[in-house]
């Protein structure tokens, strides 16, 4: 059985190089086979960096652990070696600096301005529930009571002689000082 394999396979040389006799194949899966033997060796290599970026992330995160364990042992008083101590109190020191900076930075940045916040007109309010009622709302938006009918504001007036506004019932503008004649004030 031997022979007839060693047999086919001179004979299949035999073909191939008939076919091959400019080397042209030969050198192509030659190539082909530098090729992927050096994606492999990428792909393998990217996958060792890969793990090292793993494990120097998990070393940084032990450090950050270790450090914040040193740090809680000096703010509580039992931190005792002398070099640990001396690198709590610079961390100290930068925490302090650091609270300087962020007290000057918040008196140089404008206060923010908080967005007026809508008044609720008298008596605008939910009788079963106390929430702020939308004007003109015949339901509360909060509870779903049904809200009495409300009445329409008063008109603004306004003095016909300066423009000035004036309050319900005024005879005399608080601008100008013009007598109102009733009905002379307009909205």
């Amino acid at each position: 059985m031997s022979e007839m394999f060693d047999k086919l396979r001179e004979g299949a040389e035999q073909v191939f190089s008939e076919v091959d006799k400019g080397g042209q194949i030969q050198s192509t899966l030659s190539g082909l086979r530098h090729r992927l033997a050096e994606a492999d060796r990428r792909r393998k290599i990217n996958a060792v960096k890969g793990q090292i970026q793993d494990l120097q992330a998990k070393e940084a995160q032990a450090i950050n652990s270790l450090s914040a364990q040193v740090l809680a042992l000096y703010e509580a008083g039992t931190l005792t070696q002398p070099e640990l101590l001396s690198l709590c109190r610079g961390v100290n020191e930068i925490r302090k600096q650091i609270e300087g900076r962020e007290a000057e930075l918040a008196n140089l940045e404008p206060a923010p301005v908080a967005a007026p916040q809508p008044q609720a007109p008298a008596g605008a309010l939910c009788p079963n529930c106390g929430v702020a009622v939308v004007p003109g709302s015949a339901f509360c938006q909060t509870c779903g009571t049904r809200l009495a009918a409300q009445q329409a504001p008063p008109p603004v007036l306004y003095c016909v002689h300066c423009g000035a506004q004036l309050r319900q019932g005024a005879k005399f503008c608080p601008k100008c000082g013009q007598t109102l004649p009733a009905g002379e004030a307009g909205p």
